[in-house]
């Protein structure tokens, strides 16, 4: 969580259409994303990235591009998208709060251009799925994007639409809340496949399990050998995950969720990941929204996105920035 002493400023953002709030990291924020590098040993040093007109164009494209039931969902609580570097992952999204009284203002979503501003979205996707894997022999090709489309613009979109997924979050009530102790409760998405333990962990049900789910590193150090690809994807096919990504944890579960549905379901762009063997394709991965395993999420996010769950979602964002 992020405490400003300038709460004014942020919530000035909110009048904002959303795809004028952008900004560079400011000083704040800036700091403790360097505080948390350090504390889980990662060795990107932030810093702020001022956007030029090309990034500006991108940005302001990638935000005007989505879904008006999306952009309704995130409005009420998307303080700023911040642009910079050095950030230790693509994309971060917290919660800021008034240093005075700890009220939270709202989110931001932070930019790592460093690892966004030479790729198109099929490179991107590509790059980001090879993450937890090293070595010669599989290897993973994703698309996101016709070619036509196969720019660094939608690449920011579909990052966004992570990203938003976690803003979504915060304003809603069918997660915990990330900042805060993990209550003994019942949440609507999480029950989906995930349970508490005694420890107050995370623990997926047995039926949403699969092998080497919990060693996969996205963003640390601890890559696992190329075939492992053919295990975990194996085992993702049998889950009701949306993704690799997705299965690490609760929160990245419903943004994987609400990034593809939104991207795949409401725009009709692609998804699709390919196996390769040495840069030959092997197999093409089953698409989840296809799927009968999507059936209960899918279900979901009907309900979220709808006019009237969406209107209710809206409003619990509007009551979080308020209190």
């Amino acid at each position: 969580m992020i405490y400003t002493s300038d709460p004014q400023a942020w919530h000035a953002q909110l009048g904002l259409p959303i795809e004028q709030r952008v900004l560079p990291l400011p000083d704040e924020v800036r700091e403790l994303v360097h505080q948390v590098n350090m504390a889980t040993g990662l060795a990107a040093v932030p810093a702020p990235c001022t956007p030029d007109g090309a990034l500006q164009a991108d940005l302001r494209a990638a935000l005007a591009g989505l879904p008006a039931a999306v952009r309704d969902l995130v409005s009420p609580l998307l303080l700023g998208v911040c642009t910079g570097r050095g950030l230790g992952s693509s994309g971060v999204t917290d919660i800021v709060a008034d240093a005075v009284d700890g009220r939270i203002l709202g989110c931001i979503v932070l930019l790592d251009m460093d690892l966004l501003e030479t790729h198109t979205a099929n490179s991107w996707a590509t790059w980001k799925e090879n993450l937890p894997f090293g070595g010669p022999g599989f290897s993973l090709a994703a698309t996101i994007a016709e070619p036509h489309q196969d720019t660094r613009a939608h690449a920011l979109q579909f990052l966004l639409l992570h990203e938003f997924g976690h803003v979504v979050t915060a304003g809603g009530t069918f997660l915990p809340r990330w900042w805060e102790p993990v209550p003994a409760a019942s949440f609507p998405f999480l029950d989906l496949s995930w349970g508490i333990n005694g420890q107050g962990r995370f623990v997926p049900w047995d039926g949403s399990n699969f092998e080497l789910r919990g060693v996969v590193d996205f963003y640390g150090n601890n890559k696992l050998d190329s075939d492992a690809i053919v295990t975990a994807y194996s085992g993702l096919e049998g889950s009701d995950f949306p993704s690799l990504y997705g299965a690490t944890n609760p929160y990245d579960d419903f943004a994987e969720c609400f990034a593809t549905y939104v991207h795949h379901e409401m725009m009709g762009r692609p998804y699709v990941l390919r196996v390769d063997y040495d840069g030959a394709p092997q197999a093409t991965l089953d698409s989840f929204w296809a799927s009968p395993r999507s059936n209960a999420k899918r279900a979901f996010m009907r309900s979220l996105l709808g006019e009237a769950a969406a209107l209710a979602v809206a409003n619990d964002a509007h009551a979080l920035a308020a209190a």
